[in-house]
C-alpha cells in the first residue's frame, strides 16, 4: 500500500538522501528545508510502499495560480520502477492536491536535461505537453522547456499559454 509521509525535521536528512539518489545532478535541500522550516507552503513527501521508502514527491504552486499545483521532485527509486508503484503514488498525490484545492496539476520539464522516461511516464498518466517560452521569463528562453498539464477533475485542462513562471525564483 502506497502512502506519503510529509517531510519534517526528523526525516529531512533521509529525504534529501533519497532525492539525491533519484536526481543525482539536482539538489532539493533548499526547497525541502524551506518547507520544513515554514518558509514556503510547498508540500514534500517521502513515498512508501508498506514500510519501504520507494521515492519522493511534492506539490507546490506558483504565485497567484492557486488552482494549479505543480508536481515537484516526484521520483521513484530505480529498483521500484516499472511496477505500477509510481502511478499509484501519483494518484495518491492527486488526492492530496484536490484536498489542497488544486484543479490542475502541472509540471515544468526541461527537454534538454529532463529524464525522457519521466516525460513518458507523465504522458501515460494523462499529462499533455505544450512548449514553454515566455519572453518575460529569461530562463525559459535559455533552454527547451515544456509544461505538462492534467486536470484533476476529468474536465478540459486549460493550457498554460506561456504565462510567466519566473523559473529562476520558483524552481531553482
Amino acid at each position: 500500500m502506497i502512502k506519503h509521509i510529509k517531510l519534517n525535521k526528523d526525516n529531512l536528512a533521509f529525504a534529501i538522501k533519497v532525492q539525491n539518489e533519484i536526481f543525482p545532478s539536482e539538489d532539493a535541500t533548499k526547497m525541502y528545508t524551506g518547507m520544513v522550516n515554514g518558509e514556503n507552503d510547498n508540500n514534500y513527501f517521502l513515498v512508501y510502499n508498506g514500510d519501504t521508502c520507494i521515492g519522493v514527491s511534492g506539490l507546490s504552486h506558483v504565485g497567484g495560480e492557486v488552482e494549479d499545483g505543480f508536481l515537484g521532485w516526484f521520483g521513484i527509486l530505480p529498483e521500484f520502477r516499472r511496477q505500477g508503484l509510481g502511478s499509484e503514488a501519483l494518484r495518491l498525490l492527486d488526492e492530496t492536491a484536490r484536498d489542497l484545492g488544486y484543479r490542475r496539476m502541472r509540471v515544468l520539464f526541461n527537454t534538454d536535461t529532463g529524464f525522457q522516461g519521466a516525460k513518458t511516464f507523465l504522458k501515460v498518466n494523462g499529462y499533455t505537453a505544450e512548449p514553454y517560452q515566455c519572453p518575460r521569463d529569461k530562463e525559459s528562453l535559455a533552454g527547451n522547456y515544456a509544461i505538462l498539464s492534467r486536470s484533476l477533475y476529468n474536465e478540459k485542462c486549460e493550457p498554460w499559454n506561456n504565462r510567466n513562471l519566473h523559473i529562476s525564483e520558483n524552481f531553482k
